[in-house]
């Protein structure tokens, strides 16, 4: 249990545009451009308002990439920051279970009627 329940009472969410992320920006190389996609396509609660927090992960995870291409070491500090950008997008496994999603919009059943 929390120490203070009604810590965090009178918050409520800022509202988003529901739009989805979009195509990377054109200014990204190829690695981060991939890595672009590989976030979007992976984690599906992402929205337009996102899209700088997508582009910091993509940064630092495509450097990464270029680095084991290369066969060169990877900086620790460039380590930590892929893994703090993915914690900030809920992508690792702790930080997913902090990741609000909307509650799932009930679908029409057409044999509804038949379970009274």
């Amino acid at each position: 249990m929390a120490k203070d329940p009604q810590r965090y009472r009178g918050r409520s969410e800022p509202s988003t545009s529901g739009e989805p992320v979009g195509d990377p920006p054109k200014h990204l190389n190829t690695h981060c451009k991939d890595v672009w996609h590989d976030l979007v396509g992976s984690l599906d609660w992402l929205q337009r308002e996102d899209r700088i927090a997508v582009e910091v992960a993509s940064i630092a995870i495509g450097q990464v990439r270029e680095f084991m291409k290369l066969g060169e070491p990877i900086p620790a500090s460039l380590l930590a920051a892929s893994n703090t950008s993915l914690g900030k997008l809920g992508a690792t496994p702790t930080d997913r279970q902090k990741v609000a999603l909307p509650p799932n919009e009930p679908e029409d059943d057409p044999f509804a009627r038949f379970d009274a």
